[in-house]
């Protein structure tokens, strides 16, 4: 299932996103901040996002920023409510694919997701290379679980309660899972296992 991480300060804003990604099929995560973003970050799964510019504290272009630094495969979709050339500008020059204007229709929304979703998805495939691929069938049956769950955004406690095993455990098995794939965070790793089930490898 595609996920998009939606942030915006904006609550009714955010929630209107999300209904709308969620009628078509999409899990959502929302933030009210950059902050709180980037805090979880990289805890999240692949996805796309839906990045508000005006924002308390970092702006949405800053933000944007960094995720094409750390994150150059997630798709970016900007949203503003105001009438912004220079941001426009500056958002597509750093990578954003969509910039839409508040209050936005719902076609544009589900068109700029959908584009977003196939975009996201060639990019995990581009990205994972052939021996991270391979690497994904040395993990042990656990350490598939582990990372399973890790994928469907579950936190380490949450785990451990669902597998029956200690938090200490699962730290191992996700210290295990980066290792074997060569994997810099979760995030790459939950990245490697999609690419592969898109190939058929999983």
């Amino acid at each position: 299932m595609e996920v998009v991480h939606i942030v915006d300060d904006d609550a009714a804003v955010a929630r209107t996103v999300a209904r709308t990604a969620e009628s078509i099929g999409f899990e959502t995560r929302l933030f009210g901040s950059p902050a709180e973003f980037l805090e979880a970050l990289d805890r999240l799964e692949p996805g796309c996002v839906c990045l508000d510019i005006r924002m308390p504290g970092m702006s949405g272009i800053d933000l944007l920023k960094v995720l094409t630094n750390k994150r150059p495969d997630w798709p970016v979709i900007m949203l503003t409510g105001y009438a912004e050339v220079g941001s426009a500008v500056e958002a597509f020059r750093s990578g954003a694919i969509h910039f839409l204007r508040k209050p936005f229709k719902r076609q544009e929304l589900l068109g700029a997701l959908r584009e977003a979703a196939e975009l996201g998805r060639r990019r995990l495939a581009q990205a994972v290379d052939r021996q991270q691929l391979q690497a994904l069938q040395t993990l042990t049956e656990r350490e598939r679980q582990v990372l399973d769950a890790i994928g469907h955004g579950l936190q380490s406690k949450q785990i451990a309660w669902n597998l029956g095993i200690s938090v200490r455990t699962v730290d191992l098995h996700r210290s295990n899972i980066l290792a074997k794939l060569s994997a810099r965070n979760t995030s790459q790793a939950v990245a490697i296992a999609k690419a592969a089930a898109a190939r058929g490898l999983a």
